[in-house]
């Protein structure tokens, strides 16, 4: 009950310490502080409207909003003791042996949105940074309140002006700088809250539309972008961050070199949206404004009445008697999940526990044009990613280095298996669905696929790779794809495609990331030692024994093996041969020999057994009936035989296997 007599207690004698203050380093993580990450608990969760990016400015804005609020002139009197002020949390673990070795603290996951302190409180923000830079250079009049992101250091070894330095990070980082009354004012594109101006009057020029709308050719634009940068968590070591391939006819690839530290979630951030806003900006808008409209800026978004639909950022202005504007279509980012930290830290001093990459030394048949040693390809995955030197050598020393790969190879496994199939059309009566880490696929028109889209090669089980296309890919998981409308046992891999391809086969996407190794003749069929090393460091993996440079040598399997019994009683067998080399033309009367000459090898099979084998220089043979009694005693009313081609550098081909009823 309510006491009669007010007790001893004043207002103010008491205040308040703060024993964990602190916010995790989460994506507007200030809406809720306590919230946090953690699977294994119950209460894991996300802040109100977070998506759960990592963003270590967010926890340091917090902090910097409580100690400049509470040890403030105007924080209310006797509320908050400003010397009782405990941050919460710093880890006595070691950094960064937490929180790299998971296999020690099973909590190291946790700690990237986390709310520790350690790897961090020093760390600066891209906001900061800038402001540094001219403040270093003698610049007071500035706005960076604007600026969103994480940048931890930023170095340049050389006297440079302030406009050197910044320009990368304002282009790396989607930032628009204009100038309003004489102040410089920066400002995130895709982060900060850009309300449109929508305009609905303009200047009419005679001879001009009121507006026009330009739009660029897909092939002028990016269709990947790359990020270089340096990963505190790999003790500073360059890295780079590869944005997802946009489905685009071009292979222009943006690429930005930044002499700074920065955690891999940030530029791998930095580097979607690199390739956003360029995609983005495509369109552009032209229109005039009357002299007096000085409202609008350059960075200032704006809408059309009755124009072209979007949002669009003015990136210039003339004034000649009236405003001249430009202005291109940007997205503001859709506050969807950013991606997170793709490589696995587990500490340890040994190089495979920060270089392990994912490697495949691949022979592959002639599927496109080019020499047939061409064909003996490389292809790697790591992450992070890091230019790869393969390098190759008879023995176990003296490595010589043979190709530098500059990209990652988009390389998964199956997840289903893949049964023999038919050839020469598409099969849409199985799917394959596979496990993809790194990198998407997109679908493509049939006469896309035709003419070379869309080329994946499946190991089969006997080491054979099958080249095959796919029409439709689907992502029905995270990073994982059902491809349907299959073209199978292409380039010759039939052989491949009657093994099958079972669940847990790589797969490889044929593209410009899979590189020839750069075997000479002399090389086909060598047996070799091959190393992976990350350039500009000692890491290295390996060795991998391969044998490559035969399949494209190899002459492929005959089609349409056919045998009839003549009225005299003898088979005549009949078939057509296959082309390694400008065989798909339609033009000539018949496709080039891919040899010096024109030689089959005819086997007459009883189970396993060869009981007759010739040769010949025709695509067809007589089978005396005189000579069938004499191999099995009596006509046959079924016969079973096999036929290759012989070639030059590989004296037998692909065998083709067949059983006739006679």
């Amino acid at each position: 009950m309510e006491r009669a007599a007010p007790s001893a207690w004043q207002p103010g004698s008491k205040p308040v310490w703060f024993t964990e203050l602190g916010c995790a380093a989460v994506d507007k993580g200030g809406n809720q502080p306590n919230v946090f990450i953690d699977p294994k608990s119950r209460e894991s969760g996300l802040p109100y409207f977070s998506s759960g990016m990592r963003a270590d400015s967010m926890q340091r804005r917090f902090l910097e909003a409580h100690h400049a609020r509470w040890n403030a002139d105007t924080a209310p009197a006797g509320m908050v003791d400003p010397a009782h002020l405990f941050v919460w949390c710093w880890d006595a673990r070691p950094y960064p042996a937490f929180p790299q070795e998971t296999s020690t603290w099973s909590d190291g996951a946790n700690w990237a949105t986390g709310h520790w302190l350690n790897g961090r409180l020093g760390a600066g923000t891209l906001a900061d940074i800038i402001a540094a830079i001219l403040r270093d250079q003698g610049f007071a009049d500035f706005d960076v309140a604007d600026v969103s992101g994480d940048l931890t250091g930023y170095v340049h070894g050389d006297v440079v002006s302030a406009r050197s330095l910044i320009e990368p990070l304002l282009q790396a980082f989607a930032i628009d700088v204009f100038e309003d009354a004489g102040t410089l004012h920066f400002r995130s594109r895709g982060r900060a809250s850009l309300p449109p101006v929508v305009v609905d009057t303009f200047v009419d020029v005679e001879d001009e539309p009121l507006w026009r709308e330009t739009r660029g050719h897909d092939s002028d634009f990016a269709a990947e972008a790359v990020l270089t940068f340096y990963d505190p968590a790999l003790d500073y070591e360059q890295a780079s961050a590869r944005s997802h391939r946009a489905a685009a006819a071009t292979s222009r690839v943006i690429k930005q070199d930044l002499s700074a530290a920065m955690p891999e979630e940030a530029a791998l951030a930095a580097a979607e949206g690199l390739l956003r806003d360029n995609r983005v900006s495509r369109r552009t808008v032209r229109f005039s404004l009357p002299p007096g409209a000085l409202d609008l800026q350059p960075g200032d978004a704006v809408t059309i009445a009755e124009g072209p639909a979007g949002r669009f950022i003015v990136s210039s202005i003339e004034d000649e008697g009236q405003r001249r504007i430009e202005a291109r279509e940007f997205a503001v980012s859709g506050g969807a999940a950013w991606p997170q930290r793709t490589s696995g830290q587990n500490g340890g001093t040994g190089a495979s526990s920060l270089f392990a990459p994912v490697v495949h030394l691949l022979d592959l048949p002639c599927f496109e044009d080019g020499d047939a040693g061409s064909f003996a390809r490389g292809a790697a995955f790591a992450a992070p990613w890091k230019t790869i030197a393969l390098s190759s050598s008879a023995t176990t020393e003296g490595y010589r280095g043979r190709v530098l790969l500059d990209r990652p190879a988009r390389i998964g496994t199956t997840v289903t298996t893949l049964d023999p199939g038919v050839r020469g059309r598409f099969d849409w009566s199985q799917e394959l669905i596979v496990d993809l880490p790194f990198g998407e696929l997109a679908s493509a028109p049939a006469i896309s696929v035709l003419n070379g889209g869309n080329r994946i090669a499946a190991r089969s089980p006997s080491g054979v790779w099958e080249v095959l296309s796919f029409q439709r890919a689907e992502e029905i998981e995270t990073r994982r794809w059902r491809l349907t409308g299959l073209l199978r046992a292409l380039a010759g891999t039939d052989d491949a495609m009657r093994a099958g391809i079972p669940a847990g086969s790589p797969v490889v996407v044929l593209d410009e990331a899979v590189k020839p190794l750069g075997l000479g003749s002399g090389e086909a069929g060598l047996r070799l030692n091959w190393i992976a090393e990350a350039a500009g460091s000692t890491e290295m993996a390996g060795p991998y024994a391969f044998e490559g440079g035969l399949r494209a040598r190899t002459p492929l399997a005959p089609v349409h093996l056919r045998g009839l019994r003549s009225d005299a009683g003898d088979i005549s067998l009949s078939w057509v041969r296959c082309g390694r080399k400008e065989a798909d033309s339609w033009i000539g009367a018949d496709i080039p020999l891919d040899e010096p000459f024109e030689r089959y090898r005819v086997e007459i099979l009883a189970g396993d057994d060869v009981l007759r084998s010739v040769e010949t220089q025709e695509p067809s043979w007589i089978y005396p009936v005189a000579d069938e009694i004499a191999d099995f005693g009596t006509p046959l009313s079924a016969l079973t035989a096999r036929v290759r081609q012989m070639g030059e550098s590989i004296p037998l081909g692909i065998a083709v296997t067949a059983t006739f009823s006679l």
